[in-house]
């Protein structure tokens, strides 16, 4: 990350909290899945089901990516963080809320619980909307990196407005349109709105970082954010109106398109990469995107063949996707955020421990083992509708969560102890 100016970065209280939560929830998924397995041979709406769909989506995958927008928005615009209290209440909005309507979810309370919980995560949000626009429009470079971001956060208020929208219609029906229709049109603009978007501007900046490759082929990501919001905006105008037909499928065949164009730009960078040899981080990066393709190839079929399908290509998304691509990148930023608060000033003044060394490497060895064994086993669960498997995933994907946890655990509370020779012994957690 030598390559950004690590002076912009924000406080340390507008970023590592959404960590610290992001694990919290990923330790909550690892043990709902265990309750959920005895469901997943019945219908993909199921209370229990949304409710761990909502922990992936909101509580882990969402809190992670509010907060690595907070961190990375800043440096590569060059320019401070708009406000870092305002990311501290999107983060506590966005935490409370989660609690909520997962807990609404779970036991299926279509009331104020539910209402109140989806409320809490609009003005998240609105919250997080307001900082990165105000902080992006300060920006002069990296102009498609920005675009994709601000984008990002638009589609993150549009996708809350659409939830908390579709729980109204649980209490106070308002539309003839039918609820099922409204919860496609909710994960769909999350999916392909808020979470493309945002990865797709995220990747194209930090994996050619890391990799110490560099693609001059920019159009590609112009490409990637005109088809992309084109097909999005397309699906958003035409499903409330006449439902999921032939109109959303080109929708989705642009939003395919612009997905193509921005994993040939990550591809590019990969082909004219400095660093040849691929770490389990990057490993983990690289993986997303396989699971991403495996996931649009299915598209298919599961419009054909809806429930087991249907959760065959969430699992691919969320657990592959997403989560691969967090689990990895989330050991390349923590611990240079950390090392960053605590090691800048002592930096070629006497010896000092890399980033990589602020967290345990056999942990992240095993996490990536346990992935690859969770994923492999709830695929095959899934298709063969077999419960031992199931749990054999579960636990293996509850292993992998815990060694996630203690490393992000570790980082965040790593205490530095500065040698008798430059001053007074100083211990402190990063968090303090």
């Amino acid at each position: 990350m030598a390559d950004i100016q690590i002076g912009k970065a924000p406080k340390n209280y507008a970023v590592l909290p959404f960590y610290a939560g992001g694990a919290f929830f990923l330790l909550c998924i690892a043990v709902a899945l265990f309750a959920i397995i005895p469901e997943l041979k019945g219908y993909y709406a199921a209370p229990h089901l949304v409710s761990v769909v909502h922990m992936f989506t909101i509580g882990w995958a969402s809190m992670i990516m509010m907060g690595a927008t907070y961190q990375l928005l800043p440096v590569i615009c060059e320019h401070h963080l708009f406000s870092s209290r305002l990311s501290l209440l999107s983060f506590l909005c966005m935490f409370t809320g989660a609690l909520l309507l997962i807990s609404a979810f779970w036991w299926f309370q279509t009331g104020w619980l539910m209402l109140t919980g989806g409320g809490l995560i609009w003005l998240a949000s609105v919250a997080y909307w307001i900082n990165v626009v105000s902080t992006g429009g300060a920006c002069d470079r990296h102009h498609m990196q920005k675009c994709f971001l601000v984008s990002a956060a638009s589609w993150f208020v549009m996708t809350t407005s659409l939830g908390w929208f579709t729980a109204l219609q649980f209490v106070y029906p308002s539309t003839s349109v039918p609820i099922p229709i409204w919860l496609k049109i909710h994960a769909h603009v999350g999916l392909a709105g808020w979470f493309l978007q945002l990865i797709s501007g995220v990747s194209s900046k930090l994996i050619p970082m890391f990799l110490l490759g560099k693609s001059k082929k920019e159009n590609r990501l112009r490409a990637a954010f005109f088809w992309q919001n084109g097909g999005l905006i397309i699906f958003l105008i035409q499903a409330p109106l006449q439902g999921i037909d032939w109109l959303s499928g080109i929708a989705a065949v642009m939003i395919v398109a612009g997905i193509a164009f921005q994993i040939s730009y990550v591809y590019d960078a990969f082909q004219h990469r400095v660093r040849k040899p691929l770490d389990l981080q990057m490993k983990h990066s690289m993986l997303a995107f396989a699971f991403l393709l495996l996931a649009i190839l299915l598209l298919p079929v599961v419009y054909r063949w809806d429930h087991q399908w249907s959760i065959i290509y969430g699992m691919l998304l969320l657990m592959g996707w997403v989560s691969s691509l967090i689990l990895g990148q989330t050991f390349k930023t923590l611990p240079f955020i950390v090392w960053n608060a605590r090691y800048k000033q002592w930096n070629g003044k006497f010896k000092i421990p890399l980033p990589r060394q602020l967290y345990t490497e056999w942990r992240l060895q095993w996490q990536f083992r346990l992935y690859l064994l969770s994923i492999g086993l709830w695929l095959l669960a899934v298709f063969t509708h077999n419960e031992w498997l199931a749990y054999a995933a579960a636990l293996s994907w509850l292993g992998m969560a815990l060694c996630y946890a203690v490393n992000v655990v570790e980082i965040l509370f790593h205490r530095v102890q500065i040698p008798d020779h430059v001053g007074t012994v100083h211990t402190r957690s990063v968090l303090s």
